[in-house]
């Protein structure tokens, strides 16, 4: 699975138009999910994967506190090592429905853009 951070920013900031500030409207969230999917249930996912994707878009410990405060106490991950993360079931069940939200925002726009072309 690709990881497209243009957008999936792109798609946060269309969720927070919304009033929708946590999940699909929270980048950092979205990426270290996906980071986390891409490597699967069995699979470890080292802290240095995550920050490929989020360094880009916030500062280190902003996301280690994310990880703490909402991966681990929310149940989406489990630490098993230094810098070590498996995602949970319940983790996976989080990112379809992420990745379902980036669907249903392609149809908003393509549905939009269709609008825009019918002549008044």
């Amino acid at each position: 699975m690709d990881i497209d951070i243009e957008f999936e920013q792109e798609v946060a900031r269309f969720y927070q138009s919304m009033g929708i500030t946590t999940g699909p409207g929270d980048i950092q969230f979205r990426l270290i999910l996906f980071v986390l999917a891409r490597n699967g249930e069995d699979n470890v996912t080292r802290f240095s994967e995550i920050r490929e994707y989020t360094d880009k878009i916030a500062d280190r410990g902003s996301i280690g506190g994310k990880m703490k405060s909402v991966f681990q106490l929310e149940g989406l991950a489990r630490k098993v090592g230094h810098g070590d993360y498996i995602i949970t079931h319940k983790g996976l069940i989080a990112a379809d429905f992420i990745r379902s939200t980036s669907t249903y925002y392609k149809k908003v726009k393509d549905l939009e853009h269709i609008i825009e072309r019918i002549p008044a």
